[in-house]
C-alpha cells in the first residue's frame, strides 16, 4: 500500500488546494519540513481525521482530549475550516433561507465562491493495495466538511467509481475493515516524542486497549472475531429449538450481559471524559494561579482555604485551652492555701481513721456476744448433766465477762470537725493528690502552650487578612474566585471518578456471573435435528479455533518478543543493558516486561526519556513487521529527545525499514540537524517545506538536497 498523494484544501492553517504528491523510486523517505506552529501536526491530524472522522478519538488520547476540549466532535469539525476563510463565509451574511435552499439543491456555479468559502476538505490517493473481492488499482478517500450546512460527508471511490459494495457496508466500516483498523492506526501515525506513553501503560484498562489493538495488528482478532460469531450462533440455534421458558431465561441472561457491558463501556467513557476535563481544569488551575501570583498575590487559594482551617483549628484549641485555664484557677486558691490544706487533709485522715476503729470495734463484740449467746444455747441442748451445764456455763460467762465489754470503749481522742461521707473523702483525696503531685506542672504547661496557640493564631490571622487584603483588588478577587470554583469543580469530579470506578468494579464483578450463567444454560438446551449437524460443526471449530488461538499467541508471542529484543539490540547502544524482553498475556491483558541478565524486572519508568523513546520505538518496529501490514508511516517530532549515536541508529536502521513508505515531519535545526540530515539524504525521495505567511501555510516543493538551504 502507498499513498500517491494527499490533499488538504481549507483544512485548519492550509489555504486553498495544497497538494503533497508521492512517487515511488526505490528511496523510501519523504520529508515535510517547518518551523513550530506553521502545520507540521495539523498535517499529520488531517489524515487521520480523514480516515476515522468521528471515530479518531479511538486512536489516540489526544484526538479524544482535542474533541472534549472543543464541547464535541461538532464543534471540533468546525475548527477544522481554515479561520480565514471562515470569517470569508460570515462577511457574505447569507441567511437561513439560503443555507435550506443549498441543503436541499447543493451548490450551484453560482454559489460557487460559496462553497469554495465554506467547505473544507482532506483527501488521500492510496495504490498498490488489494481488497478481497474488489479488483482496484486506486482508492480515494476525501472527507469534507461543510461549515455553512454544517455537516460532514465522506466519499471513496475506487478506480475513480463509488462502489456500491463499499458504500453498502459503509465508508466509515469500509476504511476500518479494508484500509487501516483504527485500533492499530496508533502504531502508523504517531508522535515520536510522546510514543513513549507506550512504555508507561500501567492501569488495567491502558493495558487492555493495548491488547485490543496487538491482536489486531498481529492477525489475532480476527479469529477472535470468529470464535466469538460462532459462539453467538451457537447461542441463536439454542434460542430457536429451546422451550419457552429456557429460551425466555436465556434471551433475558443475553439481555442482561449484553446491559452490562454497555453499562461498562458508557462509565468507561464517562470516567475517560472525567479525567480529560479535570487535566484540563487543572491547567486552567495552574495559570490562574501564576496570574495571582504576578498580582503580587503568592496565596493560592487552596493554601488560603488551608490557612483558614488552621485557624479555626486554633481558635477552637485556643478556646479549650481557656476553659482548661479557668478550671485550674478555681483550684489555685487551695494550692495556694497549702498549710491550712494540709491541716485539713490530717483532720480527715485522723476522723477517718477513729471512725474506722470504731466501727470495727462495734463488729468484734457484737461478734463475741453472738458466739457467746450461741455457746450457752448449744450446751443446754448437749445432753449434759445439769451440774456439767452450770459449770460449762459459768466457765463461757466468767471468760467473755472478763474480755468483752459491756459497751463500745472510747477508744480515741479525735474531734469530729468535718464528718465527710466516703464519696467526699474520695473527692478530697483526688484534689489533695493532683494539688500535691500535677497541679504545678500542668499549669504552667499550660501557659505556656496557651502562649505558643494565641501567637500561632495571631500569624495566621495575619496571613489570612493580607490575603483578603489583596483580594479587596477586584481583578484578584475575580481570579481567587475562578480558582476556588475550578478546585471545586476537581473534587467534585475526582469524587465522581472514583464512584465510577467502583461501580465498574461491581459490573465487571456481575458480568463474569453472567457470563457463566448463559454459558451452563447455553450447555443444557437441546437444539432441533435440523440444527444438530450446524451446532456440532460450529463446536467442533470454535474448540479447534481455541486450540489455534492458544497456539497462535504462543508463536506469536515468542516472535514478537524475539523482534523487540532485536530492535532494541539494534537502537540502544548500552551493550546487554536489556537482556530479554517477555510478554505477558492474561485473557485480554497484555503487559511487556524487560528483564536485565539476572533475570530481574527493569522499571521501565526509570528509564530516561530517550531510552524509553527507544524501546517504543522498538516496538512499533516489531510490531509492523509482524502484522505484514504495508501501510506507510508518519512521524511527527522525529528524532526528539535522541543523543547522537541513537540518532544515528534511528536514522541509518530504523526508518530505511520500517516502512516502504516514510513521511517524517522534522523542526530542521533542532529535531534533524544538518549532520543527521546528511546520513538520512541518500533515503530521502522527496522533501517539502511548510511555508507560512500571516498565518496561512502552504506547501513548496524542495531539491532534497536544498532542504537546509530554506533555513537562510
Amino acid at each position: 500500500m502507498f499513498i500517491e498523494s494527499i490533499i488538504l484544501n481549507n483544512y485548519r492553517a492550509y489555504k486553498g488546494c495544497n497538494r503533497v504528491s508521492f512517487e515511488q523510486n526505490g528511496k523510501n523517505i519523504f520529508v515535510l519540513a517547518g518551523n513550530n506552529g506553521f502545520g507540521k501536526t495539523t498535517f499529520l491530524t488531517s489524515l487521520v481525521w480523514c480516515l476515522y472522522g468521528k471515530l479518531m478519538v479511538d486512536v489516540d488520547e489526544k484526538f479524544r482530549r482535542e474533541i472534549n476540549d472543543s464541547q464535541g466532535y461538532k464543534n471540533y469539525s468546525k475548527l477544522n475550516l481554515n479561520k480565514s476563510s471562515a470569517a470569508d463565509l460570515l462577511a457574505m451574511q447569507l441567511d437561513n433561507d439560503l443555507r435550506r435552499h443549498i441543503a436541499k439543491t447543493g451548490y450551484t456555479e453560482q454559489q460557487k465562491a460559496i462553497k469554495d468559502c465554506a467547505q473544507c476538505y482532506v483527501e488521500v490517493n492510496i495504490i498498490d493495495t488489494f481488497i478481497p473481492s474488489i479488483p482496484c488499482r486506486r482508492i480515494s478517500i476525501r472527507r469534507t466538511y461543510d461549515y455553512f450546512l454544517d455537516n460532514e460527508v465522506v466519499e471513496v471511490l475506487i478506480d475513480g467509481h463509488v462502489n456500491e459494495l463499499a458504500k453498502e457496508v459503509g465508508y466509515d466500516i469500509f476504511i476500518n475493515d479494508f484500509i487501516l483498523s483504527k485500533d492499530i492506526a496508533k502504531f502508523f501515525f504517531f508522535d515520536a516524542e510522546k510514543i513513549v506513553n507506550l512504555a508507561e501503560v500501567k492501569s488495567v484498562e491502558e493495558k487492555r486497549r493495548l491488547s485490543t489493538a496487538y491482536s489486531e495488528v498481529l492477525g489475532i482478532k480476527k479469529y477472535e472475531d470468529i470464535r466469538r460469531t460462532l459462539e453467538n450462533l451457537r447461542l441463536k440455534l439454542r434460542k430457536n429449538a429451546g422451550a419457552s421458558v429456557s429460551v425466555a431465561k436465556l434471551e433475558k441472561l443475553s439481555a442482561e450481559v449484553a446491559s452490562i457491558e454497555q453499562s461498562i463501556d458508557k462509565s468507561i467513557d464517562e470516567r475517560s471524559t472525567m479525567d480529560e476535563r479535570i487535566a484540563a481544569l487543572k491547567i486552567e488551575n495552574d495559570s490562574l494561579q501564576e496570574r495571582l501570583i504576578r498580582e503580587g498575590n503568592a496565596m493560592s487559594v487552596e493554601e488560603l482555604e488551608k490557612q483558614k482551617a488552621l485557624l479555626k483549628s486554633l481558635q477552637e484549641t485556643n478556646a479549650s485551652m481557656k476553659q482548661k485555664f479557668r478550671d485550674m484557677l478555681d483550684l489555685a486558691p487551695f494550692a495556694i492555701s497549702g498549710k491550712l490544706l494540709y491541716e485539713l487533709y490530717h483532720q480527715l485522715r485522723a476522723e477517718q481513721d477513729a471512725k474506722a476503729k470504731t466501727a470495727n470495734a462495734d463488729a468484734i463484740i457484737y461478734a463475741l456476744r453472738s458466739t457467746h449467746q450461741e455457746l450457752t444455747s448449744n450446751i443446754k441442748n448437749a445432753g449434759l448433766t445439769e451440774s456439767q451445764i452450770e459449770l460449762l456455763t459459768s466457765i463461757i460467762n466468767d471468760s467473755f465477762a472478763h474480755h468483752v465489754p459491756a459497751q463500745t470503749p472510747a477508744g480515741t481522742t479525735c474531734k469530729v470537725l468535718l464528718d465527710y461521707t466516703a464519696g467526699e473523702i474520695n473527692e478530697f483525696q483526688a484534689l489533695y493528690d493532683n494539688l500535691r503531685f500535677s497541679f504545678s506542672i500542668a499549669f504552667k504547661q499550660l501557659v505556656k502552650d496557651l502562649k505558643n496557640n494565641s501567637n500561632f493564631l495571631i500569624k495566621t490571622q495575619k496571613k489570612i487578612q493580607a490575603a483578603e487584603q489583596d483580594d479587596r483588588n477586584a481583578e484578584v478577587a475575580i481570579l481567587r474566585k475562578q480558582k476556588n470554583e475550578i478546585s471545586n469543580e476537581i473534587s467534585d469530579l475526582e469524587a465522581k471518578i472514583r464512584s465510577i470506578s467502583e461501580k465498574i468494579g461491581v459490573l465487571n464483578k456481575e458480568l463474569t456471573v453472567k457470563k457463566k450463567q448463559l454459558s451452563e444454560l447455553s450447555k443444557t438446551m437441546r437444539v432441533d435435528d435440523v440444527d444438530k449437524e450446524k451446532d456440532a460443526i460450529a463446536e467442533r471449530i470454535i474448540a479447534e479455533l481455541t486450540d489455534l488461538l492458544q497456539t497462535l499467541r504462543h508463536k506469536r508471542k515468542q516472535s514478537l518478543e524475539a523482534k523487540i529484543k532485536s530492535e532494541i539490540d539494534v537502537l540502544m547502544h548500552k551493550s546487554d543493558f536489556i537482556h530479554k524482553v517477555r510478554i505477558d498475556l492474561e485473557e485480554d491483558i497484555i503487559d511487556i516486561n524487560l528483564l536485565d541478565s539476572k533475570g530481574e524486572l527493569i522499571n521501565k519508568e526509570k528509564l530516561s526519556k530517550g531510552e524509553q523513546q527507544l524501546y517504543a520505538t522498538a516496538i512499533l518496529k516489531a510490531l509492523v513487521d509482524e502484522s505484514n501490514i504495508e501501510f506507510p508511516v508518519f512521524i511527527d517530532s522525529p528524532l526528539q529527545k535522541f543523543d547522537s549515536i541513537h540518532s544515528k541508529n534511528i536514522i541509518t536502521k530504523f526508518y530505511p525499514a520500517v516502512s516502504k513508505q516514510v513521511v517524517i515531519f522534522p523542526l530542521l535545526g533542532k529535531e534533524l540537524s544538518a549532520g543527521e540530515y546528511e546520513a538520512l539524504l541518500p533515503n530521502v525521495n522527496k522533501s517539502y517545506v511548510i511555508k507560512n505567511y500571516n498565518g496561512v501555510s502552504s506547501l513548496v516543493e524542495v531539491e532534497p538536497s536544498k532542504l537546509f538551504d530554506t533555513l537562510s
